[in-house]
């Protein structure tokens, strides 16, 4: 507690540089550097709090460390730096929750100090690190069953679904991984997605954008195609070739999520015709050997529906998109 506001400032902004290490992170809490980092988030001078707040966004990537700072009472004081009209203060807070939410207990202190509402005020903020940062922060919260009920509730599904047509990388892959996670086994809230026009920019996104990008994509449209009139639509808005060209990539999780997409939207016949056009029964043939058992299970889920007949699909792969943390 000693030191001016601009020596406080200082210190703990060589604490957030010190942080960036992984074993500097694991040092730092066992000599007790969490505690009074927590303190200096308190009401007062907004660039002391951004520094305390940003080295426990960098302490917060240790596992460990999450635990111990939600324990230290770190939570509730970062929820209302949410509010501030200091930027720097509002980004180091939203990056903090951000690696906080990832622990599940953590989760629910978070929605219960009124951070679900204060993150998604921040969807519509004008600085897109911020908006990356809340969006990332309620992707990781709508893991949680009753997370996911309040942000649906609170409407977020149309403020996340713009940020898919955002330029920055980040905003868009959050966006769409919020999104993934609010739709997983919940037909309304896969109509919802849909109905808040979210098809169209995830099929950009990938034909688009670098292979993370693209799977996360890919995966969203997984979890909305558990409904045959999301297929339809999905279908309609060119879906099937870019993920037809996913099957063929290097990249691992691009051929799991685009996989995976394929075996669902192939529950229904009608979309089975333009697959076999495009090519996907011999590159799906292919991913039988790839030696990875989610891709192996969907590629031969697809393989089965796309075999099956009029009205014989095997009616599975709707349910089986994982939530993305």
């Amino acid at each position: 507690d000693q030191g001016d506001a601009d020596q406080k400032a200082y210190a703990a902004m060589e604490l957030q540089t010190m942080a960036l290490d992984s074993k500097s992170q694991v040092l730092m809490a066992q000599n007790g550097a969490i505690d009074p980092l927590v303190k200096l988030l308190q009401p007062g001078d907004p660039m002391v709090q951004a520094s305390a707040a940003g080295a426990l966004w960098n302490l917060a990537a240790n596992e460990q460390n999450k635990f111990a700072i939600a324990q230290s009472g770190a939570i509730q004081p970062l929820v209302a730096m949410l509010y501030s009209e200091v930027r720097e203060a509002q980004l180091s807070a939203a990056g903090a929750l951000q690696n906080l939410c990832v622990n599940a207990s953590n989760k629910k202190t978070v929605a219960a100090s009124g951070g679900i509402e204060a993150l998604m005020m921040l969807l519509s903020d004008k600085d897109r690190h911020v908006k990356a940062k809340a969006a990332g922060a309620l992707q990781s919260l709508a893991v949680d069953e009753d997370n996911q009920k309040k942000i649906k509730s609170l409407g977020a599904i149309p403020l996340i679904t713009k940020l898919l047509s955002s330029r920055t990388p980040e905003v868009q892959s959050n966006a769409a991984g919020a999104l993934h996670n609010l739709a997983v086994n919940d037909e309304d809230a896969q109509l919802a997605v849909a109905n808040a026009g979210a098809i169209v920019p995830l099929v950009g996104l990938m034909t688009n954008s670098t292979p993370d990008l693209q799977a996360k994509a890919a995966a969203t449209i997984w979890s909305i195609a558990g409904r045959e009139d999301n297929r339809k639509r999905i279908v309609e808005a060119g879906g099937i070739a870019p993920l037809v060209k996913m099957l063929q990539s290097n990249h691992l999780d691009c051929q799991a999520k685009a996989s995976g997409a394929v075996r669902c939207l192939t529950m229904s016949a009608f979309t089975r015709p333009e697959f076999e056009q495009t090519g996907a029964i011999p590159h799906l043939v292919v991913l039988l050997s790839s030696g990875n058992q989610e891709v192996t299970i969907n590629a031969a889920g697809a393989l089965e529906n796309m075999g099956a007949g009029e009205g014989g699909a095997a009616e599975q792969g709707a349910e089986e998109s994982m939530t993305l943390r």
